[in-house]
């Protein structure tokens, strides 16, 4: 699967939210300043190109609906960032967040509940 650019992914948020899309209609769900409606076609076409969206002719118009579901996307993507980054290991991803502050002492207790209720 292809990584997405951060404007890839900004649009692709917003198809996974809705079953099928018109480039206005994401245009309207982007925040300000709003891509004008031909870039946010452009981004559509390489999105088709690289697999993840479909469109579907209605009337004069197109549209879109996601190919790859979020949950495989973010699957493949957080592989992809505990392999770059944390040599594989969600241990070392729970380690830096820890010492980052990024989590409580309630969440890490929580997560450690889910944890042992997943067993």
């Amino acid at each position: 699967m292809k990584d997405l650019t951060k404007a890839e992914e900004q649009i692709m948020q917003i198809v996974w939210e809705h079953d099928k899309m018109f480039i206005k209609d994401i245009v309207d769900q982007m925040p300000e300043p709003k891509p004008a409606y031909n870039t946010v076609g452009t981004f559509l076409k390489i999105l088709e190109n690289k697999g993840f969206v479909n469109r579907e002719k209605v009337g004069n118009t197109f549209s879109y609906s996601a190919t790859v579901k979020k949950k495989a996307y973010t699957k493949n993507f957080m592989n992809g960032f505990l392999s770059n980054y944390f040599e594989g290991s969600a241990e070392k991803l729970f380690s830096f967040m820890m010492q980052e502050k990024k989590l409580s002492p309630e969440q890490v207790e929580d997560l450690m509940k889910k944890l042992k209720d997943n067993e």
